[in-house]
């Protein structure tokens, strides 16, 4: 049995615990729910000794763990998958397994790789992780690439690799689900009952009440960091699941589509677009036109150019060919932006974790412009008063402005980012996996300022793992597979046949 006892965990002013009791029972699985800055990976966090407690002590059959030690959790059998995935990134895939689990029995001999003083195989690790993604419906990256290099999907996939890999007694799961296509997640879904039924405890953080009702045997939902309930999935329905995260539940309004805009004029084209990587063809000639007050959405499995198109359209990856072109700004909007971005990442892409959030908001010219006196000179003053007006308008729970970003938890890090490019006042705003991560009050927030950013003339390019979410925003929806983009048509837009152009299959 896994038991935390009056948990209680601060950063600076900020109580992210409140004496906190939980528990769990071998053969159990418990979904922790709860609104972004609630606590839940604080609390998942200190399971998996990646954080010390201020108070608290914590238990896993009936013996004490060492606070605050990883090395000691994944000793005593508690693996985690982190909702910002813990890898080298400057490493291959195989090479991180390998210093997981599956490379425990090969460290003694074999050849291809070596790490610390021993020599490890990697073909022998690449093995062992190929038949167990099978299991799970996953597909491995290209033998020795770099974690890099590929998608935050498959960043997330490579972790909870890893973690499988040491047979833990305890499963700890922040978020894993987002990023999974709807074929993958069905086989994991399975895939816990099946850690449940050999006797394992699983811990699974999520934000989606359907996904947690479906497998979980007991919900516990955190509130500012204090348990409100703890109750058998069996007792409870999506709407009163919301009413304790939230108190209360979010309009049935929150999600529109964004009205067809055949008429306008695109403010926003891509002809031809052809984007390598290494060897193999991420982007092959992609064609898009997206005109102004229209939300446009891409789905598709990660991995099939999502995160090549988003960087093209940033400037960070050239083309090996074709054109990007925008509308300019218009000349009576001075310090409007052109294009705004919401990177997938935001831990890698969007954000600077170390540097206060009013630092990170300058990052964005429109708004470093904003924080300027009259004589051109940035203003600390200026910035500072901007960013907690953002902070009261966005609804982000921090302090305040001088905290740094790796203080916020994973949601209202996302919606600094959100904050930070709605207020660019951009022309064309690029959003990737925008709600990945956030609670359901966030999530209806950000949906519905994005259709008020269209409603407002500006064009919108969702890319998104949710199908769901395309469907309820998008006035028009493409697919994106294997570096092709194709038009969905009204007719296809029902889940199972999006699933098939996804796939490749259709």
């Amino acid at each position: 049995m896994l038991v935390a006892r009056n948990v209680t965990r601060r950063f600076g002013p900020l109580l992210a615990l409140d004496r906190v009791d939980f528990s769990a029972h071998p053969g159990e699985i418990v979904a922790l729910l709860g609104e972004n800055g609630a606590g839940k990976s604080t609390l998942t966090n200190i399971l998996a000794g990646r954080l010390r407690p201020d108070a608290g002590s914590i238990e896993l059959g009936g013996r004490a763990l060492r606070a605050g030690s990883a090395a000691a959790a994944l000793a005593a059998g508690i693996a985690a998958v982190h909702q910002s995935p813990m890898l080298f990134e400057r490493m291959s895939w195989e090479e991180n397994l390998a210093l997981g689990g599956f490379g425990r029995e090969s460290r003694a001999g074999g050849s291809a790789g070596t790490r610390a003083g021993c020599t490890v195989d990697l073909a022998d690790t690449a093995a062992q992780a190929a038949r167990m993604a099978a299991q799970l419906g996953f597909a491995l990256p290209p033998p020795g690439a770099t974690l890099e290099h590929r998608s935050m999907a498959e960043r997330v996939r490579m972790e909870l690799l890893r973690a499988l890999s040491f047979n833990p007694r305890v499963l700890l799961l922040d978020e894993p689900t987002g990023l999974l296509a709807p074929s993958e997640l069905a086989a994991f879904l399975e895939l816990l009952r099946r850690l449940r039924g050999e006797g394992r405890i699983v811990i699974l953080v999520t934000h989606k009440l359907a996904e947690a009702l479906a497998v979980a045997d007991r919900i516990v939902v955190l509130r500012r960091g204090r348990v409100v309930a703890s109750r058998a999935s069996g007792e409870l329905t999506e709407s009163e699941l919301a009413r304790l995260m939230i108190g209360e539940l979010a309009s049935a309004a929150m999600e529109s589509r964004s009205p067809s805009t055949g008429a306008r004029g695109a403010v926003f084209e891509i002809n031809k677009l052809v984007v390598d990587r290494g060897r193999w063809r991420a982007l092959d000639g992609v064609d898009l036109a997206v005109a102004a007050g229209e939300i446009v959405g891409i789905a598709g499995i990660e991995g099939n150019g999502q995160s090549e198109l988003v960087e093209a359209i940033a400037g960070v990856r050239a083309p090996a060919s074709g054109s990007i072109r925008a509308a300019a700004a218009d000349a009576d909007q001075p310090g409007r932006g052109t294009i705004g971005v919401i990177a997938e990442n935001r831990d890698l892409d969007g954000l600077v974790l170390e540097m206060p959030l009013w630092e990170n908001l300058l990052l964005a010219p429109a708004l470093a412009a904003r924080a300027c006196g009259h004589c051109g000179w940035l203003s600390a003053g200026r910035a500072r008063a901007l960013c907690a007006d953002l902070l009261h308008r966005f609804r982000i729970r921090a302090p305040g402005p001088q905290i740094p970003a790796a203080a916020l938890s994973g949601g209202n890090r996302q919606r600094l980012c959100v904050a930070r490019a709605l207020e660019s006042r951009p022309r064309v705003l690029v959003a990737h996996n925008v709600t990945r991560g956030l609670d359901l009050a966030a999530t209806a927030e950000v949906r519905r300022m994005l259709t008020a950013f269209a409603a407002a003339g500006g064009a919108v390019i969702l890319l998104s793992s949710d199908l769901d979410e395309l469907n309820a925003l998008c006035s028009r929806l493409a697919v994106l597979s294997r570096g092709r983009l194709r038009m969905v048509a009204p007719g296809e837009r029902d889940p199972a046949r999006l699933g098939l152009l996804m796939s490749g299959a259709a």
